[in-house]
């Protein structure tokens, strides 16, 4: 239920930033990347919840709106390793580290300084989704609703390949009673309202320009 409210968010976003109009735009950029994400820290009521840092990848495309303005849609995701420390009390829960995908999903918009033809760069904001997948079966994946702060450059080497260079900090919320479910049988962590945990990555990769 909670997923499909995510993705009627994020589909509901994209109604009101008028689909019609950036496809009309002759400007696409699409950007393959790869980088290091930084997995953060979650505290949860009965203890840590610590995902390692680990390399991540994505692809981000970005429509034209103005001469200094895009739409971005983008997704990436990292796998890694993740392990929760409970505190006294809650002998439990505790449990091997377990495998687990990190991803996000996000729809926002870019602003970019034209310095001169070959070097662009942007500050941009998102909102959408990060998802949280452990490999275990133990553990239920958690969807979450995220936003995103990012800087970035574009070095381009001819007017339809160039270089991208970014940094992140990526916000994933999580709200009163949220958290993971261990089992069939319901039980699990969970945190207190309005907790947001702190990640971020920087990023590399290409930029291809398709259009005028």
């Amino acid at each position: 239920m909670k997923r499909n409210l995510i993705f009627a968010g994020i589909l509901a976003l994209m109604v009101l930033l008028d689909p019609l109009q950036i496809l009309a735009q002759s400007r696409i950029e699409i950007s393959p990347y790869g980088g290091y994400m930084f997995g953060g820290k979650l505290r949860f009521y009965e203890g840590d919840l610590k995902i390692d840092d680990n390399v991540n990848y994505g692809l981000a495309m970005d429509f034209a709106v103005a001469t200094d303005t895009k739409i971005e849609i983008s997704w990436s995701q990292m796998s890694t390793t993740a392990r929760f420390k409970p505190y006294f009390g809650y002998d439990y829960l505790n449990a091997d580290p377990f495998d687990v995908n990190v991803g996000y999903i996000q729809v926002g918009s870019i602003r970019e300084l034209d310095l001169d033809n070959n070097i662009v760069p942007y500050g941009g904001m998102t909102l959408g989704a990060a998802y949280f997948a452990p490999q275990n079966s133990v553990y239920s994946d958690s969807w979450k609703f995220a936003a995103g702060l990012g800087l970035g450059t574009k070095i381009w080497i001819t007017d339809k390949v160039g270089l991208r260079l970014q940094g992140r900090l990526l916000l994933p919320f999580f709200w009163a009673g949220a958290g993971f479910t261990v089992g069939t049988g319901g039980s699990g962590f969970s945190v207190g309202a309005g907790t947001s945990m702190l990640q971020g990555d920087f990023t590399g990769g290409l930029v291809i320009g398709l259009g005028d």
